[in-house]
């Protein structure tokens, strides 16, 4: 390149077109009203600059109207303002995109070209001083057009300085939206998204009119409303630096913008990005106060870490989800402090409930490991009903190092030693604990009963179907989230079954009816990783039931192969990767690593055969067959209902003999 060329060559201005086309909207009001937004908060800054910020908040005024506002083909929206104006430095900066003066204002020199993916047409009217004199500056902004400015001779309605931004013909994706807009969510989401303002900086007057409705004095109205309750700071770490994170909380009567207790992010001074439910974390969508009235505590959030993470768009912050979430566990500390009258409710709500559901099951107070229920129930989420408490009881139970399980595995090699143990234990129960007990004991051993029952020779010499014992186990076409832990008896199988996180029983994986090609597995078990805090994956549990005496197995014909059975139920619910509940929500499982599966079926002939052609062993116990399948990775054991009324005879036996006198 010659000395002449170099001097010629420029910087070649950005495709901002090109650029529109990488920034999503979501068609959502919130989204809808950017453009607004970005108007209101240039024409704050413009009244800032004309007033200072002592006088800004007294003598801004700043107009938005709708006009014909549920009518997509003649919507308008007009945004005026008695700010300074477009001057020429606002002018130059109003040209260049991503400019430097918009970077002070902790802006991004974006925002104006947000409205092109809302409406097709942006005009500028605006009355500026030049010395004393005042000039008008007024245009269509079309950044699609080769020139981007069509200057216009038209003035605005108003004498004194200031810009009034003109948005119509909307495009043709938010039709629908605005043929649903309700004024006074209109109002909510434009007070809301300056949230801050109202909680830690000064606001100048801000009315609202649709069509010719009287106005709406926004900062009059919400000025009362949002009124900041608490204040502070605290130090965290963003991405390798300690930064100083701010936050303010108001508290608000639940409304239909605001229903749940929630952190909003604040960057530029505006709120960024959706509202973080803090329901589960504070227990309760929302707080009763003394008149009984639901109200809701709302956490705004701000630091100068946020204002270089902010996207162009303005739209979201460039924050790792570990790291927001560290933020939200933060904010949800010091609210729980704040509203301790509060949280002391939820938690003495929840040891009631607790202490409800072990007078049923007061085996499970050994996972207390020492702890009261009040104790335990501090330090455990708010969120928790009874049934998580019994599911994490019974892990704890189960994990440690004196777990009960253990001990009466040992009672078959002992059970004289741990027949005593049991004494000592009810030794140490009041009446009404060992009734309890005593009562559940009994419940278990009517069930045992019953199995007995249910397998033998009916009076016409047929067996008793499958069925029946299934449901006694556990009902059939259900799931966890329809029947709770002391509505069905997984202990028979095994105990540690009966509080895994979600159990589905004759389901199919989509939840509706059963369709061609679907697999049904007689009970499945699935234990989310997430949910027992483990980091090493997932633990999916099969159980098949067999007829009581069926005789017609064969190998190789998964109609009639219960191994194959197994193995395709496997295959199929690692490919779907999630079950649908009875409620309709998803239990997902990733990335199985542990599969285990019962085959509940009497040892007869023909299923020994198709056992051994699958090279399953019984050496340990004649009576139970097992084997690892390195390809699909699963462990199988498989047993007849003589054996499983047997097992459970001995879990429980030490029980039946103390506490039944057996």
């Amino acid at each position: 390149m010659d000395a002449t060329a170099a001097k010629l060559d420029e910087l070649v201005k950005p495709d901002m077109d090109a650029v529109l086309s990488r920034t999503h909207l979501s068609l959502t009001l919130h989204d809808f009203l950017l453009p607004v937004f970005e108007a209101v908060s240039n024409a704050m800054h413009g009244v800032e600059a004309k007033f200072g910020e002592e006088q800004a908040s007294a003598r801004g005024q700043i107009t938005i109207k709708f006009e014909q506002p549920n009518d997509p083909t003649k919507l308008k929206i007009t945004i005026n303002d008695n700010g300074v104006g477009l001057n020429d430095e606002n002018y130059t900066s109003f040209k260049t995109p991503f400019s430097g003066y918009k970077l002070k204002a902790h802006g991004r020199g974006f925002g104006r070209f947000i409205a092109f993916k809302v409406f097709a047409r942006s005009i500028y009217l605006s009355r500026y001083e030049f010395f004393t004199a005042k000039n008008i500056r007024s245009f269509q902004f079309d950044i699609r057009r080769e020139k981007e400015f069509i200057f216009l001779d038209d003035e605005p309605a108003f004498d004194e300085t200031g810009v009034c931004v003109v948005y119509d013909q909307p495009l043709s994706q938010w039709h629908e939206l605005i043929r649903e807009l309700q004024s006074k969510d209109v109002e909510d989401s434009i007070a809301s998204h300056f949230l801050p303002y109202f909680l830690y900086r000064w606001l100048p007057e801000i009315t609202i009119q649709f069509d010719d409705k009287d106005p709406e004095d926004i900062k009059a109205h919400f000025g009362s409303v949002f009124i900041q309750s608490d204040s502070g700071e605290f130090p965290f770490e963003i991405d390798g630096k300690t930064e100083t994170v701010h936050y303010a909380l108001t508290k608000i009567v639940k409304t239909k913008s605001f229903r749940n207790h929630c952190l909003l992010f604040s960057a530029a001074d505006r709120i960024v990005g959706a509202p973080r439910d803090l329901t589960n974390k504070l227990g309760q969508p929302h707080f009763l106060d003394e008149e009984n009235e639901s109200y809701i505590v709302i956490a705004v959030v701000r630091s100068a870490a946020f204002e270089s993470r902010l996207n162009d768009a303005r739209t979201g912050l460039n924050l790792s989800s570990k790291t927001i979430e560290g933020i939200v566990s933060e904010v949800s500390n010091v609210i729980q402090k704040s509203e301790a009258t509060q949280i002391e409710k939820i938690k003495s709500e929840q040891s009631h409930d607790l202490s409800g559901a072990l007078r049923e099951n007061p085996i499970l107070r050994i996972g207390l490991k020492g702890r009261s229920v009040t104790e335990y129930v501090a330090s455990k989420p708010n969120n928790w009903s009874a049934e998580e408490f019994i599911s994490d009881l019974a892990i704890e139970r189960f994990r440690a190092s004196t777990d009960l399980t253990k001990q009466i595995a040992n009672a078959t090699t002992n059970p004289e030693d741990y027949r005593q143990k049991i004494e000592k234990l009810a030794k140490t129960l009041d009446a009404n604990k060992k009734e309890a007990l005593a009562e559940y004991v009994l419940h278990r051993k009517s069930v045992i009963e019953l199995v007995e029952a249910a397998r033998k020779f009916q009076s016409d010499g047929t067996r008793t179907p499958e069925d029946v014992i299934h449901e006694l186990v556990f009902r059939r076409f259900t799931d966890s989230v329809a029947v709770s832990y002391f509505e069905h008896n997984l202990w028979l199988i095994d105990d540690a079954l009966a509080f895994l996180p979600y159990i589905s029983s004759d389901r199919t994986m989509h939840g509706g009816g059963r369709n061609v090609g679907d697999k049904v597995t007689d009970i499945a078990f699935f234990d989310d990783s997430m949910v027992l805090g483990d980091n090493d994956g997932t633990t999916i549990t099969i159980v098949e039931f067999k007829r009581p005496s069926r005789d017609d197995y064969t190998f190789g014909n998964v109609k009639s192969d219960p191994v194959l059975q197994v193995i395709e139920t496997l295959e199929k619910a690692t490919e779907k990767g999630s079950i649908t509940k009875t409620d309709g929500t998803f239990f997902a499982f990733r990335g199985v690593v542990r599969r285990f599966a019962f085959i509940i079926a009497d040892q007869t002939p023909s299923l020994e055969k198709v056992l051994k052609r699958h090279d399953f062993k019984n050496d340990w116990n004649p009576e139970i067959f097992f084997k690892y399948r390195d390809n699909e990775e699963i462990f199988i054991q498989a047993f007849g209902y003589d054996t499983l009324v047997a097992n459970a005879k001995k879990r429980n036996q030490a029980f039946f003999s103390v506490l039944l006198g057996e």
